[in-house]
């Protein structure tokens, strides 16, 4: 079954926005078995976007097409969509009906112009938005079943996984189930991760790897094709690559259940009962950031300083005037200070920090850009150890800072599990 993507609207033809729509539905698509065989970018110009919806048509099966639902004079895809179907827009109840409860659930007022958005082809049927205004809808058009999503990534995403994937199993009655592991690597490059999977297929066949690079991790997913015949032992020949994957990555696999390192950090703190305690300097805020964004963090999560001057450092930390004096801001023994500190101010279980130099500029021979020092204590001790990266981004630096430091506290964690 082969599919087309049309992705829409000035912003996306004039790079105002990065097209992560179009790479999530192909990844989507790849795991129901559909493959995408094009990709098109259109503007805000009804008889463009009317006259690719033709074409289309007439070309492919499937057809997932992206934004121009909104409200404003340029959101002209339902227009375009009449257009091209020869079909009149007629106001849809169903959606109108939906869009009143989103507004009146949030307490925002419903206006004239989005009840343009409730204006529909007439055979289409309404996909619910639960994330946003905009209702969805499908219909065929010739030989085409198309499917018309928001813009907005996160209103997209959900629409098509709770919406989008029923009418998919319904209307082409896919037989096959996709079951999909994913494992969250960190401190390899792609290039390695790959090259140390190289056996898999000889290994395990019936079943391919997919690779996502997400800077600074790689996310691996083992894909099987399950059909009725062969389920009864799908999980045990997944569990079996699986534990094969972990076993040729090594220690650089910090979840075989795709979950990112601060939601492994915040389970191992969960399942442990320990809480944590976070002092950053040159990530100003980032690992705090990383870690709160981990639903139910509050369970583990007590403290947070950013402590960038080195008056604050000594303020709120009580790092010691000699250590500055005597090592500076970026040094093993600053960082050490900087944990013992938060753990202390808070009264956590654990601590970590980070002090170091995230550049372009500061660096010098011996302190260079990429240079961190990162600082653990716990109950009964407290290290710090210095890494180097060669980064020239600043972010990137800040990511890697940042993300090592939580890595230090996932191992540490691990351990104790180990000897529970």
């Amino acid at each position: 079954m082969m599919a087309h993507i049309l992705s829409t609207g000035d912003e996306v033809l004039l790079g105002d926005i990065i097209d992560t729509n179009s790479a999530f539905l192909c990844t989507a698509l790849k795991e129901l078995g559909i493959k995408v065989q094009k990709i098109t970018a259109v503007g805000d110009e009804l008889d463009t976007l009317a006259s690719n919806i033709v074409d289309i048509s007439l070309q492919t099966d499937l057809c997932f097409v992206t934004g121009g639902l909104g409200p404003t004079r340029d959101d002209l895809t339902s227009v375009a969509c009449s257009k091209a179907s020869g079909q009149a827009l007629e106001l849809n109840v169903t959606a109108l009906a939906s869009m009143q409860s989103y507004f009146e659930k949030r307490g925002f007022k419903f206006t004239k112009d989005n009840e343009k958005q409730a204006m529909l082809p007439l055979t289409s049927k309404m996909l619910v938005n639960h994330n946003g205004t905009a209702p969805g809808f499908y219909m065929k058009i010739n030989q085409c079943l198309f499917f018309f999503m928001p813009g907005v990534p996160s209103e997209m995403k959900l629409m098509f996984e709770q919406e989008i994937k029923k009418v998919l199993v319904t209307e082409f009655d896919l037989n096959e189930d996709i079951l999909i592991e994913r494992l969250t690597v960190f401190g390899l490059p792609e290039s390695k991760v790959g090259s140390l999977l190289n056996g898999f297929d000889m290994n395990f066949f019936g079943m391919r790897l997919g690779f996502k690079a997400d800077f600074p991790v790689i996310e691996v997913k083992i894909i099987l094709s399950v059909t009725f015949q062969n389920r009864y032992k799908a999980d045990s020949d997944m569990a079996v690559a699986k534990k094969w994957v972990v076993a040729q990555l090594e220690n650089k696999v910090v979840s075989d259940q795709g979950l990112t390192l601060a939601q492994e950090v915040g389970r191992l703190l969960t399942q442990q009962k320990k809480t944590l305690a976070i002092a950053e300097s040159c990530t100003g805020g980032l690992i705090s950031n990383m870690v709160t964004d981990v639903a139910g963090s509050s369970d583990y999560f007590l403290f947070s300083a950013v402590t960038y001057s080195n008056e604050a450092k000594m303020n709120v930390l009580n790092v010691q005037k000699k250590t500055i004096l005597e090592h500076g801001a970026v040094h093993e023994k600053t960082a050490l200070e900087m944990a013992q500190g938060a753990r202390l101010k808070a009264g956590a279980d654990f601590a970590i920090s980070t002090t170091g130099i995230a550049g372009p500029g500061g660096g010098t021979d011996d302190k260079p850009v990429g240079m961190v020092c990162i600082g653990l204590a716990g109950p009964s001790f407290a290290k710090a150890k210095t890494y180097r990266f060669s980064f020239e981004d600043r972010f990137k630096n800040k990511q890697m800072f940042a993300m090592t430091a939580l890595e230090r506290l996932r191992r540490h964690l691990v351990s104790l599990a180990k000897t529970a």
